[in-house]
């Protein structure tokens, strides 16, 4: 374990580029694990289930919506938040992915800060 009670994050994106810098963002503060696609964000939930997902909704086997009725449908994985990452600027997609149960929505480019705040923010509401 890296540090003591250190939240652990599961990052989904298909772009290489963008799994990489947000884990860059994210490394110091928290424990990442990445996944490439939808199906490998779902295989690793078999074994590990992290305190947060931040989840692509555009990639190319199965959209982010896709994996985020996954993990809702699971009794094991249902309660993990999920934040959603897209490049879309449609409110349409943002009102459907709160209505899914995601608990925030996040634009690309990602800015650190409002990454890092929008996670601690998730944090912030269960305490």
């Amino acid at each position: 374990m890296h540090g003591v009670n250190m939240k652990h994050i599961l990052l989904v994106d298909d772009v290489l580029t963008n799994l990489k810098c947000e884990s860059l963002i994210l490394k110091d503060t928290y424990k990442v694990t990445t996944a490439r696609s939808g199906r490998e964000a779902l295989e690793c939930l078999k074994n590990v289930v992290p305190d947060l997902v931040l989840l692509d909704i555009i990639m190319k086997d199965m959209d982010g919506y896709e994996v985020m009725e996954h993990i809702k449908k699971n009794p094991e994985t249902s309660q993990i938040p999920v934040i959603l990452l897209t490049a879309d600027t449609e409110r349409e997609n943002e009102e459907q992915a709160l209505a899914m149960g995601a608990v925030d929505f996040i634009r690309k480019p990602v800015d650190p800060q409002v990454l890092l705040d929008k996670i601690g923010a998730v944090w912030a509401m269960e305490e």
